[in-house]
């Protein structure tokens, strides 16, 4: 074997473990890429469903067709009725405390049947999509 044969093969093997490298990294950077853009979607959903406050909801969805608050001292309640689909409505519960006036808090989400109650932050967003802080 001659040297030039010995250097044409150390430079194939070095092409090789290149393009091998590059494989693997352009797979790693899709992999990741895609994760990432996962998880900002969870996290944006995440925090349009955690955020929801009676003004926000009418701010994002408009006029409630039912707005009631009651009185219980020393907290106050407030249910808010909303239009999904054909007889549909959504019922969101609010609470808060007489002496902060904005901190409200959403106690549920639940269908006018009863059947549905709307746990999770992409169920929320499915059933009105108005409150996706991207819309």
């Amino acid at each position: 074997m001659k040297l030039t044969d010995i250097k044409q093969s150390w430079i194939m093997v070095g092409a090789v473990v290149v393009v091998v490298a590059g494989l693997l990294g352009a797979q790693f950077f899709i992999v990741k890429a895609s994760q990432w853009y996962k998880d900002s979607r969870d996290h944006r959903i995440t925090t349009a469903s955690d955020s929801v406050t009676p003004n926000r909801l009418i701010a994002r969805c408009g006029a409630a067709l039912e707005d009631t608050t009651t009185d219980l001292y020393p907290v106050v309640r407030r249910t808010m009725r909303y239009k999904l689909s054909g007889q549909r409505t959504a019922l969101f519960t609010f609470t808060r405390t007489a002496d902060e006036p904005e901190g409200w808090v959403l106690l549920s989400m639940k269908d006018s049947v009863g059947d549905v109650s709307y746990e999770t932050p992409e169920a929320m967003i499915s059933a009105m999509s108005c409150l996706d802080s991207t819309k």
